[in-house]
């Protein structure tokens, strides 16, 4: 009993163990709002991988597969697999405005990728985007003549029946953005635009969109055999009907989507009619011809709720090593989870963040030395104190538990202080950052910079767990030299000690 005693009495009494309270709730409240902060960025981009490319991905190389459509119709009626869509994946020129650049092209059936990938929800653009620029035009001038006006609010009607989510979903291009050469429509990432600029809130204004934009895309035709179809490139005209965000800025600076259909044309890799013999004389087809089937880049594949990815993928595994075994000129096809597509990526941030978690830790030793220099100063203060408690029958065994008990308690008050402190500062932290921008001017995560508008943070209970038992540990590792020291102190020269 006297233990506990003492302990308060010492907590109450002194100021020096306030400070080493103090250190261990700052260490603590550092390592988890660092790890949070890594954490919540990691589980982001995790998020925004998984969506890009399916739970599954079948793929060869950039002269794509044969009999997709086969494959695909096997893959659907497993039990595991919730839908498929087949893309042809390029590469090639767009050119925007006197501004040209290098992309990676993708085709794509809308519907299917879209209920593999959730190509919908990262459409950035909404009709509404449309209507709020036209709100924050200014009037037209009273002294406008009646038909310019007339013919301004009907152009202003007609922007407003535009449905930019239905014209991405479709590839549609609305009546009002027609070109007479470009007729297809072009979904681009939105910091492929040339006019892309993000404010100081991470926002893009719809009037810097290329929205109505005419794109100039260029790509080369490859035959299955991966030489040149043809020695002219393939050029069309493409409207931009609407832009998307993905979540990655290296996808979404780099790529945009047109048509399965659009692109399989351009790049020769349609189905076509072809003669197994020909007329040496006239060129001309003999006999009927046979249909050679299409070709895709890859097919994406998603399971149903509740599969594990590594069931989805060995089951996956399977057909294809099936299907390809009973087509021998089948080109090879290989077979990768999401987790194994983005690994490089996913793993650089991974490390970042353990390096990080390392670090601040390393730094969190200065809770150790503190409480153990301050607990050797009590020590020193204390001894007439605990060569008394000697004298009066205490055993080393119980004196060195004073000490031990204090840093428990210490440590217990500066991790839960801590964590409380963290938590807070983590729930808040978007809105701390506006509140420093509005006072200072200054911003510590700039959206301009980074990819996300937001700074990405969230509590791992596990992780705040072995954070806390780490703190309280290091406390009362901090307490144990003191208390040897204590416990070996001679009462009779601890009585004599001024």
């Amino acid at each position: 009993m006297y233990k506990q005693l003492l302990i308060l009495k010492y907590l109450r009494r002194k100021l020096a163990p306030m400070f080493a309270v103090l250190a261990v709730m700052l260490c603590t409240a550092m390592v988890i709002i660092v790890i949070s902060v890594m954490g919540g960025f990691l589980r982001m981009m995790r998020a925004s991988a998984a969506k890009l490319t399916g739970e599954v991905t079948i793929y060869s190389d950039l002269t794509g597969f044969p009999n997709y459509e086969e494959l695909s119709a096997l893959l659907a009626k497993l039990p595991e697999v919730e839908a498929v869509t087949p893309v042809i994946r390029t590469y090639g020129l767009v050119r925007i405005s006197e501004n040209t650049r290098t992309v990676e092209v993708m085709g794509i059936e809308p519907e299917s990728f879209n209920k593999v990938c959730g190509y919908k929800d990262t459409l950035h653009w909404k009709t509404g985007d449309l209507l709020a620029m036209l709100q924050s035009s200014e009037p037209l001038p009273s002294d406008m003549p009646e038909d310019v006006k007339r013919k301004l609010q009907e152009r202003q009607g007609q922007l407003e029946a535009i449905d930019l989510t239905d014209a991405g979903m479709t590839f549609a291009v609305p009546s009002l953005w027609t070109r007479e050469q470009a007729k297809d429509a072009v979904v681009l990432g939105i910091e492929v635009s040339p006019w892309a600029r993000r404010d100081v809130q991470g926002r893009y204004a719809v009037e810097n969109s290329a929205l109505s934009s005419e794109a100039l895309l260029t790509v080369l035709p490859l035959t299955q055999k991966g030489t040149f179809a043809s020695m002219s490139p393939a050029l069309r005209k493409f409207v931009v009907v609407n832009e998307f965000k993905s979540g990655l800025y290296e996808i979404d600076s780099n790529r945009l989507y047109v048509s399965f259909t659009a692109l399989q044309s351009m790049l020769d890799m349609q189905s076509v009619k072809v003669w197994k013999q020909r007329d040496p004389e006239t060129g001309e087809g003999i006999g009927e011809p046979v249909m050679q089937s299409g070709r895709a880049s890859e097919l994406m594949i998603k399971g149903k709720p509740g599969v594990a990815l590594a069931t989805l993928d060995q089951r996956v595994r399977e057909i294809v090593e099936l299907f390809a075994g009973e087509r021998p000129a089948m080109p090879r096809l290989w077979v990768q989870t999401w987790e194994e597509r983005h690994h490089t990526l996913l793993s650089a941030v991974e490390k970042e963040k353990g390096l990080l978690t390392v670090l601040f830790s390393v730094i969190s030793l200065v809770a150790i030395v503190m409480i153990a220099v301050i607990f050797y100063m009590i020590v020193l203060e204390k001894t007439r104190d605990i060569g008394t408690l000697r004298a009066l029958g205490a055993s080393r065994t119980g004196v060195a538990g004073i000490f031990l008990g204090y840093g428990i308690v210490i440590g217990v008050l500066g991790a839960g202080l801590g964590l409380a402190l963290a938590a807070t500062i983590v729930h808040y932290l978007n809105e701390i950052q506006d509140l420093l921008y509005v006072v200072f001017g200054f911003k510590m995560w700039d959206p301009r910079v980074y990819y996300f508008d937001r700074i990405p943070s969230q509590i791992d209970t596990t992780e705040v767990t072995v954070i806390v038992i780490i703190a309280v540990l290091s406390s009362l590792v901090g307490s144990v030299i003191p208390a040897y020291l204590a416990s070996r102190l001679n009462p009779i020269e601890a009585l004599r000690y001024e």
